[in-house]
């Protein structure tokens, strides 16, 4: 944590609180003293979150600098962290939504590209919506191949070098730089679930139209003109 956070690190921190609360965790902010663990206090380190469940500690760091120079100051830290069970250091970026303003590496999609694939997702969708769900599988797959590009595009573009990324991976990068909530993290890696039983053959696997129609509202968020502009929640 540094000296004084900013007003933007502080409402992220205070989002953070309320979301791993609703989640069941117990939630300590910016603690100080015995409420730090005691190995973290031997690095002299108090961090801005800690959320701890029966099943997961996390220690939560958030910043608005430079990743990798965050990263290398905290390299210790994390380190620590990292080699205990249970334990695991999440860095949190307050960065607005924007992608880097240079050409796209080759193989991240462009915006336009995803607004167009979102019009005729949105078509069938409707279609959907008119035969009882009848095309929720296709509106899935198809939805979430748009939601992993625009959150590919936000992430990657203007990186030299890229390696490949898991759609997990993509989300819980999405969520620390602040490009999606945690609430809509959280529903991805739902989604996700349902979209990796689809696509390796379980096509029994039942589709709620309520979780359609959340993919499809975050789809549009995500492919907006205004999509660069940071939602709360």
């Amino acid at each position: 944590m540094t000296a004084k956070n900013t007003k933007r690190e502080q409402r992220k921190i205070q989002e953070l609180a309320r979301y791993y609360a609703s989640q069941g965790f117990r939630v300590s902010v910016e603690p100080r003293g015995q409420a730090v663990p005691s190995f973290l206090r031997k690095l002299d380190f108090a961090p801005d979150l800690i959320a701890e469940s029966d099943d997961e500690s996390n220690v939560i760091e958030v910043s608005s600098r430079d990743t990798a120079e965050r990263l290398r100051e905290l390299s210790k830290v994390v380190e620590t962290i990292e080699k205990r069970r249970g334990w695991k250091f999440i860095l949190v970026m307050t960065n607005p939504r924007t992608p880097t303003p240079s050409l796209a590496t080759p193989g991240i999609p462009r915006l336009n590209d995803l607004q167009d694939s979102f019009e005729r997702v949105s078509a069938l969708a409707e279609l959907s919506r008119e035969s009882d769900n009848d095309f929720a599988h296709a509106v899935l797959l198809s939805a979430w191949a748009i939601v992993e590009g625009a959150l590919r595009m936000y992430l990657y573009t203007g990186r030299t070098e890229m390696r490949a990324r898991s759609p997990r991976s993509i989300v819980r990068d999405a969520v620390m730089f602040g490009f999606i909530t945690p609430k809509e993290g959280h529903f991805l890696d739902s989604v996700a679930q349902l979209r990796n039983a689809v696509a390796h053959g379980a096509v029994d696997t039942k589709i709620p139209a309520s979780t359609v129609n959340r993919l499809m509202s975050l789809c549009k968020s995500l492919v907006s003109e205004t999509a660069p502009k940071k939602r709360d929640g």
